[in-house]
């Protein structure tokens, strides 16, 4: 067997899959909140190389992490309780998250050929990325707790349900504040049930890469469209 095989085997972390474990994971993925509240509440000029900072400096440590074994070791020595598996091979889900927030928050500012973000945009950003956040780890915790009935492979029932429900709290609570208008019900509600959907699906892809690029620009397309600026 290569040296460089085994030695990366050993240094893989312990496979946890405790109700414990995934709460831990979770509460400390809650952090991520920040990255949807601070680009609705705050101004462009300050989210914006925020974000991008942070993106770029996530992705140089685990670009480290994993092309060079040192700092994986350390790395893992520290952290490995709270990756999966696949994480010790792969972008970490937080990675992943601020790629993913990166590029749509990009995407929307190629859209306006400016430095700016429309408040529809803000408002999509906000709710896409808190359905995600909140919504995965509603599905994680209870589908680790109540998932004996599986759909689509991994995921079950019990956590897809709790997912959708998530979505519809964190509207109902913030829609009078957001944005109290009657015609936001459907694109809330479709857009609770695609992200509820797309986080069911099996793919290999992280759920934080393969969600917002869908359910963003469909939510935008969905309140612009509806007259709601």
């Amino acid at each position: 067997m290569d040296s460089n095989t085994s030695g990366a085997e050993k240094m893989s972390p312990p496979v946890e899959n405790g109700l414990k474990i995934e709460l831990k994971r979770k509460g400390i993925h809650l952090f991520a909140l920040i990255i949807p509240v601070g680009l609705f509440l705050f101004p462009a000029s300050f989210s914006l190389p925020l974000l991008f900072s942070v993106t770029v400096l996530f992705l140089l440590v685990d670009l480290l992490r994993l092309y060079f074994l040192p700092v994986r070791g350390l790395f893992l020595r520290f952290f490995s309780s709270l990756l999966r598996p696949h994480e010790a091979y792969r972008f970490t889900g937080s990675t992943a998250l601020l790629l993913s927030a990166s590029a749509c928050t990009a995407g929307f500012l190629c859209l306006n050929r400016e430095t700016v973000l429309l408040p529809l945009q803000r408002i999509a950003l906000f709710y896409v990325f808190s359905f995600l956040i909140l919504g995965d780890a509603a599905a994680a915790v209870f589908g680790k707790r109540f998932g004996r009935r599986k759909i689509l492979g991994q995921k079950s029932v019990a956590g897809s349900v709790a997912c959708f429900i998530t979505c519809l709290l964190i509207a109902g609570m913030s829609v009078p504040l957001v944005h109290p208008t009657a015609g936001f019900f459907f694109p809330i509600l479709f857009t609770a049930l695609l992200t509820t959907f797309l986080e069911a699906l099996p793919f290999r892809l992280d759920d934080n890469l393969l969600v917002p690029p869908v359910t963003c620009p469909v939510f935008y397309i969905l309140i612009a469209r509806g007259g709601l600026a």
